[in-house]
């Protein structure tokens, strides 16, 4: 079996992690990593909302697939677009990690000096990063900054930023040893699927069927409660949304984020059953409007 990932340090690692679950069946199979540089690997010199369309980091591994020259694609969830080719599906994802954002720097949060520089290309947590020091009084200024998560680091270490903004579960895959601040208090709401490692393959094949023992079920329940969110509302790199769905016992609990600039956003919680779920999720982000 074939597995296809992007070739940063971070996506070998869940690359690896998926493959690890695979030989826990104990189907004998022979895993191969192949690596490819995405659209979005190539494009660098630009924030994500800048990109000519949507989907940059999985397009490459998507064709690769429907050319038949890989078997699976490991992608971080989060990368996937709404719209896929109707060949292909998403066959398993693996149990959540953090779905928070972490901000690396040398000021707490609630310490931030007026003038501070901020890394990020998300055009959501700058957003929320504004939206939250507004409140506060602070002026910071919001920098565009890309590469993987050691050039983001390495950058902030050579002071070219105050502090960087990058997601949780990307710094605790790679073991970092460097101090962060988590960002789970409103209004930072984390990007639909943040912390999934999802693993795509044509539909109806046999290794789709094979994926399909790995699945797990309350971490897809989440992912399709953010996705039915994400569709109903609209959003992506270009739209500052934030959706986060926990299961907890029977519930669902859900926070909604959306903005329109650095001073006005809504943010709305509810908590739904998990039967009926996604009706209740269309009715509930069809009102969620200014």
């Amino acid at each position: 079996m074939i597995v296809g990932t992007r070739g940063s340090k971070l996506a070998l690692l869940q690359a690896e992690k998926a493959c690890k679950r695979l030989r826990e069946l104990g189907l004998g199979y022979e895993l191969t990593i192949k690596t490819v540089r995405s659209l979005g690997d190539v494009l660098t010199d630009r924030g994500l909302y800048e990109m000519p369309s949507m989907g940059v980091f999985v397009k490459k591994l998507d064709m690769l697939l429907l050319a038949r020259e890989i078997d699976i694609a490991v992608h971080s969830m989060k990368d996937i677009p709404l719209e896929r080719d109707e060949g292909l599906e998403m066959s398993a994802v693996l149990p959540r990690d953090s779905p928070y954002d972490a901000l690396v720097s040398k000021y707490r949060l609630d310490d931030m000096p007026d003038g501070a520089v901020i890394g990020t290309s998300s055009v959501r947590r700058k957003y929320q990063f504004l939206n939250y020091t507004v409140e506060s009084g602070v002026k910071v200024r919001i920098k565009d900054i890309r590469g993987n998560v050691d050039t983001r680091i390495e950058k902030f270490r050579r002071g070219e930023y105050d502090g960087v903004i990058l997601a949780e579960a990307g710094l605790e895959r790679m073991n970092l040893d460097i101090e962060y601040e988590r960002l789970d208090c409103d209004p930072f709401v984390p990007s639909p699927g943040q912390g999934i490692i999802a693993v795509v393959a044509r539909k109806g094949s046999e290794d789709s069927e094979i994926l399909k023992r790995i699945d797990d079920a309350e971490t897809r329940i989440e992912a399709e409660v953010e996705e039915e969110v994400l569709r109903v509302i609209g959003g992506g790199c270009s739209i500052p949304v934030g959706v986060h769905a926990y299961c907890k016992g029977e519930e669902v609990e859900l926070a909604v984020y959306v903005s329109v600039s650095d001073e006005k956003y809504m943010l709305k919680k509810v908590v739904l059953g998990k039967d009926k779920r996604l009706e209740a999720v269309r009715e509930f982000a069809l009102n969620f409007s200014f």
